[in-house]
């Protein structure tokens, strides 16, 4: 076996990659979500999304203005002029949605949101629903079935081409007693990384008021700028809390009152966090973990694009131990997350052997869900 200093990573995800998700993301599930955008897109913006439909189908990388997303104009410069259809896979998707809110006429002062409707629509649905779902709305409601809820609210990702139904998740990986245990460890402070808006967001919404219980503080993290379709940014949090206070179904309202009490007594902060809107790898980048969750002891990280961002964008073996990621990241980390990406590592032998029995697309159809523990 060897060191895990001597471990090198491997490859990233590329649209290049023959029969790669990557390649079929480029190939059908963007062009999909681009095309609904230009379908009800008024004369102002419709040249420049078509435009953008043409350059990803012909054309080449171009440039991105700066300052308005970070610094991923200077993360894509080297790329300029290179094809679409050859690029690291995170890379270009983060590129995608820039052009599109650039299209829109998206700036630092004017932050537009096309995706908007859909994550208000999704909001509004998910919040009657939680009028069927008393138990997990408990505030006594155990940790284990709110883990295990959490993984699928996941499955409310707009960004996808296909999305299962709730029923269809089984879990590969379920650690919740570590994750239980863990959770309940008496923490100073917890850090949890949102995704999707809809179910898995409210979802997220009761995890927290129930770490709420074991944990002097949480700060949780959302998307400096809209991208892939449902990810919450921080004007679609502060509407949702809103909403859920006023909701007239008494399990919103009371999570709704919640959750604000908890901002109000700084238990709870939210933050807009700049690293989640570049290609980036948390294992890897300490500088980057040490700004982001300061000194978090665990952090949480919700859904596919997450795990992504902590792991980096590659193909690692799935048998890659944990501790090749933590003794960088430096701190445990607990995945919610219905799998929707190639990217996948931690798995036991036995788990890993199981797989192979799965259908072809196990890693990328969204059917299985996992609640991983990387902790030392």
């Amino acid at each position: 076996m060897p060191s895990h200093q001597s471990i090198l990573p491997p490859p990233r995800l590329t649209t290049e990659e023959p029969g790669s998700f990557a390649s079929f993301s480029l190939e059908k599930r963007l062009p999909v979500i681009l095309g609904k955008l230009i379908d009800n897109a008024d004369t102002a913006v419709l040249h420049a999304l078509q435009q953008l439909a043409t350059e990803m189908r012909e054309g080449k990388i171009t440039t991105l203005p700066p300052v308005i997303f970070g610094t991923l104009d200077q993360i894509i410069k080297p790329y300029s002029g290179r094809s679409w259809a050859n690029m690291p896979f995170l890379t270009v998707e983060l590129y995608f949605y820039a052009r599109i809110l650039l299209a829109f006429g998206y700036s630092t002062a004017a932050p537009a949101d096309p995706f908007q409707p859909a994550k208000e629509a999704a909001n509004l649905q998910a919040i009657e629903s939680l009028a069927t779902l008393v138990e997990y709305c408990d505030p006594d409601c155990d940790t284990h079935k709110l883990l295990r809820w959490s993984v699928i609210g996941n499955t409310a990702d707009l960004s996808q081409h296909t999305i299962p139904e709730a029923d269809q998740v089984s879990l590969l990986v379920d650690e919740r007693d570590a994750a239980t245990k863990l959770i309940a460890s008496r923490m100073q402070r917890i850090d949890l990384v949102f995704d999707n808006a809809g179910m898995d967001v409210l979802t997220d919404l009761l995890l927290i008021r129930k770490i709420s219980s074991y944990c002097s503080h949480i700060v949780a993290h959302v998307r400096p700028y809209p991208m892939f379709v449902s990810d919450m940014t921080m004007i679609n949090m502060e509407s949702l809390i809103e909403k859920l206070g006023i909701s007239s179904i008494p399990a919103a309202r009371k999570l709704g009152e919640d959750i604000t009490q908890l901002l109000r007594q700084n238990q709870l902060t939210l933050r807009t966090s700049p690293a989640l809107g570049l290609p980036a790898s948390f294992y890897a980048d300490e500088t980057l973990t040490r700004e982001t969750f300061e000194n978090a002891e665990l952090v949480i990280f919700k859904g596919d694009l997450n795990y992504r961002y902590f792991a980096g964008d590659r193909r690692w073996p799935h048998t890659t131990e944990k501790d090749y990621f933590l003794q960088r990241f430096g701190r445990s980390a607990l995945f919610l997350r219905t799998l929707k990406s190639e990217v996948l590592a931690g798995l036991t032998p036995e788990v890993a052997a199981k797989t192979t029995t799965l259908q072809p697309d196990w890693l990328t159809c969204g059917h299985y869900g996992i609640i991983q523990v990387f902790t030392g």
